[in-house]
């Protein structure tokens, strides 16, 4: 009995510790949220333009363009770019059948449909571009919202078309193009070109991988990667110099905040979508309080066009934002919805 007595007593307090481990993290999940919300109007803050730099006002460096690129990453990254969803952020019609299928099939637009020469966005809503000059797009004021299939679609504002020379320019070319000038307004390439992600790559990567930003052998921090994915995904900002939606010439390692003016406010406003507001929490989190545990990069595979990894990720109190209850099965249900792109 003495023998069993000492198995079972160390079975027994793992049991205990296992238990105790399983309340902690109930409690940090579903009260933790809450908890944590609560208390960060007592934490400390940090200045978040106190890092790096920033090339707002300048001219665009010189970088080496996605065509480049693609010599030595046809393979691995160019089979699937025009697929990736932001590659697609900008197409050529010959590079988009289905949405020209769609376009060609609205009979509202059958007036201005051979005009069109590039479609914005992809999956939720589309607007209408054509050339105006270089580096310029002129928009149709309609736009289609895209139904579940991607190919049919329900017109927008299609009443009284007209051409807008400034819309793109003014509120569109910062996430849908590729190093916007300044001055003019004018964008280097249509589309999210490499350098949007990876800055000025030196040429010399080819030997040495870690001086490409974001490589595997580099490890930038969170500051770093927060500002790269929020030059776009802060939807709502403004640049303080030039006071458009997006900042004045970012460049891949710069600090987003010494230029982009954000209201830290929007990551508690729960008019938000769920998307939405978790991309406004974990910016603030890094940028405001300094917590480098979680980037995007943590859960979301860029050149996969993947979100799978964010399954393997230590649960935190940022995934209550859409997953709810026991195994993170529960998953709210939300649809997105943007003022900075109109719908």
């Amino acid at each position: 009995m003495c023998s069993r007595f000492k198995i079972a007593r160390p079975i027994a307090a793992a049991k205990l510790l296992v238990a105790c481990a399983l309340a902690v993290f109930a409690l940090s999940f579903n009260g933790g949220a809450s908890g944590q919300d609560q208390n960060k109007s007592e934490q400390k803050t940090i200045d978040p333009k106190a890092w790096g730099g920033n090339h707002a006002g300048q001219p665009i460096p010189d970088y080496v363009h996605g065509d480049e690129c693609l010599f030595c990453h046809r393979n691995n990254i160019g089979l699937t770019w025009q697929k990736n969803a932001h590659g697609v952020a900008v197409r050529q019609r010959e590079d988009a059948p289905e949405l020209t299928k769609m376009l060609e099939s609205q009979p509202a637009l059958a007036g201005v449909a051979k005009q069109v020469e590039y479609f914005l966005g992809s999956r939720h809503r589309v607007r209408f571009l054509k050339k105006d000059g270089y580096g310029k797009f002129t928009m149709l004021n309609a736009q289609a919202a895209l139904g579940a299939d991607g190919q049919t679609a329900k017109l927008i504002d299609y009443e009284k078309l007209a051409w807008d020379k400034e819309k793109f320019a003014n509120r569109c070319a910062g996430c849908h193009s590729t190093a916007v000038d300044p001055e003019t307004k004018a964008f280097s390439a249509f589309g999210l070109d490499c350098y949007t992600c990876h800055g000025s790559v030196d040429l010399n990567h080819s030997n040495n991988t870690s001086l490409v930003l974001l490589s595997k052998k580099r490890r930038n921090d969170a500051k770093v990667i927060t500002s790269l994915c929020a030059q776009c995904h802060l939807r709502g900002s403004s640049s303080r110099s030039t006071g458009l939606p997006y900042p004045n010439n970012f460049v891949a390692g710069d600090n987003l905040f010494q230029d982009l003016e954000v209201d830290w406010a929007r990551a508690d406003d729960e008019k938000l979508n769920a998307g939405e507001r978790h991309i406004w929490r974990n910016a603030r989190d890094v940028a405001l309080y300094g917590n480098e545990s979680i980037t995007c990069l943590n859960c979301h595979a860029v050149h996969g066009n993947s979100s799978f990894k964010h399954r393997r990720v230590l649960r935190a109190p940022i995934c209550a934002e859409c997953h709810q209850g026991e195994g993170f099965k529960n998953v709210k249900r939300y649809e997105v919805h943007s003022a900075s792109c109109e719908y």
